[in-house]
């Protein structure tokens, strides 16, 4: 499957991911800021403005309108932040190409941030909050980010605080659009069945003559850590919820192929080392899972589990025996093929849709500086020596590191000081 790539000369960036199985098309709108981009006061105005331009344009002026609009054509339509973008996205029947780029286009260019809805919005977002701080699985990884980058961006909760975000106005919003909201910040990707001709035609139409504006990025996240730390929070859970994250590489290291079969081996699949460990031979937890995470300059390489209150300090040790283990003893022929071929074929399963497809290369476009295909991943992943994988295990499972959080019925952290040793 081919992809194109072109960039307007005002900066917006256009990617077409064509294909002729699919019935459907999905237009992504991907915009190069998100909660890193925000000061303390704007702590989860990346997030709120993702719900706000659902809520009406200058052609299309109330949610209901967008609304009824896309479900009268059977369509789906959606949007996420994260720390470094957000993404805005209509998929639909082929024919209703033009339409859902014309809808998603008057969002970004020419929204009410009507201060009637904005109300009335800070009431869904706080209860948007107050359920994430209701999922133990989803709040760990919030708590352990914001032990791992203390007191700046990278370690804010995406959504933010109810105190904070209760506080925002429009014109707080027409000046964040303004800072990050620019053709050269923003890429437009299409994907599923359609004509290249006519995605060109349409962003000729409305977009070529877009200003190209100045953008800000995000402030670099400078956060020397030297010792392990170490987060206990308390809440009334059936099990703890544990994890462990240590710094790792950024998106554009040439040393992710190796971490990502390194979690790969720990914890991807019902047959890693730490699933069999934890709960098939301990009985210890439900879930367990390892994965390599990365932003443009920072990274993370995390375990999480589901545990037994009464076994958690077990459990730790437990988990940073097997840091060991992999930074020390050989890994196998055998273990090491099946770990790449469950990275390269989870990655596949998930790229089956028009809209996944799209998101696979906006995505790689927000972080990367070279997009690559498919095949050049697994190629990359194919030629990653067992020697690499213990070079990277060493390099990031250092004590100083270290980052551990837990989330469950525990007053204090004193009773874990001891388990800081890898």
């Amino acid at each position: 499957m081919k992809f194109t790539r072109k960039v307007l000369s005002n900066g917006l960036t256009i990617l077409q991911v064509p294909s002729h199985e699919a019935e459907s098309v999905v237009v992504d709108f991907f915009v190069k800021t998100g909660s890193r981009s925000e000061t303390v006061k704007e702590n989860g105005i990346s997030h709120f403005l993702e719900h706000f331009l659902f809520k009406g344009t200058k052609k299309y002026p109330s949610a209901l309108a967008i609304s009824e609009l896309i479900d009268s054509i059977g369509g789906e339509m959606n949007a996420n932040t994260g720390k470094e973008h957000t993404q805005y996205f209509i998929k639909a029947h082929r024919s209703y190409l033009g339409l859902i780029f014309e809808v998603l286009t008057d969002m970004l260019q020419t929204p009410l941030l009507d201060p009637v809805e904005l109300k009335k919005e800070k009431g869904v977002i706080v209860e948007e909050i107050n359920m994430y701080k209701d999922i133990p699985m989803a709040e760990i990884e919030n708590v352990l980010e914001g032990t791992m980058w203390p007191k700046t961006s990278l370690g804010r909760d995406i959504a933010g605080t109810k105190q904070v975000v209760t506080k925002f106005n429009s014109e707080m919003f027409r000046k964040y659009m303004h800072a990050h909201y620019q053709p050269k910040n923003m890429i437009i990707g299409v994907s599923g069945k359609f004509k290249r001709s006519h995605v060109d035609l349409l962003v000729n139409k409305f977009w070529k003559n877009i200003r190209p504006g100045k953008s800000d990025g995000w402030n670099k996240v400078l956060d020397h850590q030297k010792r392990p730390r170490l987060k206990v929070q308390y809440k009334d859970t059936e099990q703890a919820h544990l994890a462990l994250g240590f710094k790792g590489l950024s998106f554009n290291d040439k040393r992710n192929s190796a971490a990502s079969v390194l979690a790969a081996i720990l914890g991807g699949g019902m047959s890693s080392r730490l699933f069999q460990k934890l709960r098939d031979e301990m009985g210890v937890g439900y879930y367990v899972s390892a994965s390599n995470d990365a932003y443009t300059d920072h990274g993370c390489f995390q375990v999480l589990a589901g545990i037994d209150n009464a076994r958690v300090k077990e459990t730790v040790k437990v988990v940073i025996e097997e840091f060991k283990k992999i930074k020390e003893d050989d890994i196998s022929e055998e273990e090491l093929k099946k770990a790449k071929d469950y990275t390269t074929g989870n990655m596949f399963l998930g790229l089956e849709t028009s809209d996944s497809l799209a998101e696979f290369y906006g995505y790689q476009e927000v972080l990367k500086k070279e997009i690559q295909t498919q095949q050049e991943i697994v190629k990359k992943i194919s030629r990653v020596p067992s020697q690499d994988i213990k070079k990277v295990a060493n390099m990031i499972f250092q004590d100083k590191n270290l980052n551990i959080a837990i989330l469950g019925k525990f007053e204090e952290s004193k009773e874990f000081k001891d388990i800081f040793h890898i």
